[in-house]
């Protein structure tokens, strides 16, 4: 995992609390949505951050592994988990190197795809085949290039923070700048157009399959908009899939094996 991470998201989490807040209605309309889609109830979440949905998905009777590589992540998820009455099972660890075992129905990757460089997505992407049970399929959610860039220098301020959004065009990265107390953290996320995604599958086992955009902010407004065109929408969710595997044909009554 890229360097900034390991402190960018301990200093956002202790400016908003976002990792530590509790399970939000969002998180049960977007865990019953993969829900009515899914092929069966084993779930794998990377980068779970505060267990939000995966606590969301336990309650809607998925059997939940949820990795993150903060341990006070994985702490506050099992605390919503016992504070909702669910069990899910947390690893802590780099989903670069960490095996979180399997096989899953389904993989979800929310709010962070494009943490890393092209060929550590790309590395990331080649591990999901080997997660995934036959007729599984993984749900990634990827930042949009038109948003971020019509958004750049978009500030934000609070009496606790201010934050500035950028854009990096020749790196197609969108960035996240938090600054308090003299201290500045910034994150950097690629965006992907479908496009884009389809060129970095190459070589990787998935296929994209389904594209399905998400909500758009109006800060003109002050109003968010659940739903937007894929092109002025600030995510569009992924369905990614292997090729199916061939069903094993039986062996003939006069065949030696």
């Amino acid at each position: 995992m890229t360097h900034w991470a390991y402190s960018f998201y301990d200093f956002q989490d202790g400016l908003t609390g976002c990792y530590a807040a509790p399970v939000h209605p969002s998180h049960r309309e977007r865990a019953a949505e993969v829900r009515r889609d899914a092929p069966g109830l084993r779930l794998l979440e990377l980068g779970s951050g505060g267990g939000q949905f995966a606590v969301a998905a336990a309650l809607e009777g998925f059997d939940v592994t949820a990795l993150e590589y903060r341990k006070a992540g994985s702490a506050h998820a099992q605390t919503l988990a016992a504070q909702h009455g669910v069990t899910l099972r947390t690893l802590t660890g780099d989903f670069y190197v960490a095996d979180p075992g399997g096989p899953f129905d389904v993989i979800c990757y929310w709010d962070g795809f494009g943490i890393g460089s092209d060929d550590e997505q790309r590395h990331l992407l080649r591990r999901l085949p080997g997660w995934l049970a036959p007729g599984g399929h993984a749900l990634i959610e990827v930042y949009s290039p038109g948003y971020w860039q019509k958004h750049a220098g978009y500030t934000r301020r609070t009496p606790e923070y201010v934050q500035t959004y950028g854009y990096d065009a020749d790196g197609a990265r969108m960035t996240d700048t938090y600054a308090a107390g003299g201290d500045t953290r910034t994150q950097s996320l690629r965006c992907y157009a479908p496009a884009d995604l389809r060129l970095l599958l190459r070589g990787t086992g998935l296929t994209l399959t389904a594209v399905q955009a998400g909500g758009r902010y109006d800060r003109d407004a002050g109003v968010w908009h659940p739903q937007a065109t894929l092109a002025e929408c600030m995510t569009w969710t992924a369905t990614l899939r292997p090729p199916e595997r061939p069903a094993e044909r039986p062996a003939s009554p006069d065949s030696p094996c």
